[in-house]
């Protein structure tokens, strides 16, 4: 029962948390790359297909998004969970080596360098529209490469993997292979 009245915001999870990858080459220091968690993230649209994730505009993944116009959108099973939680409480600010996913132990594609090579997902992004929300801003991208592990799905394409579910507070559960199916005749 909702029995208790107030102002501040929470509740948004329980939640799969993205690792949004992104790099961007300046003359001032090259090529950088980082990898940061993202709890507030979405799929848009499947036609043209479009996925969402929401940065706060201090975070160094911002500037290189935006700059690039491009990031990458990774999943990762529980048993990374820990590095999971290490890039959204490690700050490429902080780092002297200026390289959080060597730190973690994270290893992207040769082929595709915004892929993590762990992930059981994964989508390539072309920022489309940046749309200020409050303290992030959303940036929207057009959806250009998906890959995915087989061995994390069925034939259906559902999900049969164990992800980390993050409740809020440095805390994940895992998810469990035993599901409820309700099929639409069920409900006759």
């Amino acid at each position: 029962m909702l029995s208790e009245t107030g102002t501040q915001f929470f509740g948004y999870y329980p939640g799969t948390v993205a690792l949004v990858t992104a790099e961007h080459t300046t003359s001032e220091h090259g090529l950088v790359r980082n990898v940061m968690a993202a709890g507030w993230h979405t799929a848009l649209s499947a036609q043209p297909p479009m996925y969402g994730v929401l940065i706060g505009r201090e975070r160094a993944t911002h500037g290189l998004v935006a700059g690039s116009g491009t990031f990458g959108i990774n999943f990762l099973p529980a048993s990374h969970a820990k590095p999971v939680q290490g890039t959204g409480v490690l700050s490429l600010h902080d780092l002297p080596q200026k390289d959080k996913l060597a730190r973690l132990g994270l290893q992207t594609l040769p082929d595709a360098p915004l892929a993590l090579a762990d992930a059981y997902l994964y989508y390539r992004c072309r920022v489309i529209q940046t749309v200020p929300t409050g303290d992030h801003d959303l940036f929207v991208g057009v959806v250009l490469e998906v890959r995915h592990d087989p061995a994390f799905y069925n034939e259906r394409r559902l999900f049969t993997g164990e992800a980390a579910v993050y409740l809020g507070r440095s805390s994940y559960v895992k998810t469990k292979q035993g599901r409820e199916v309700y099929p639409p005749e069920s409900f006759d």
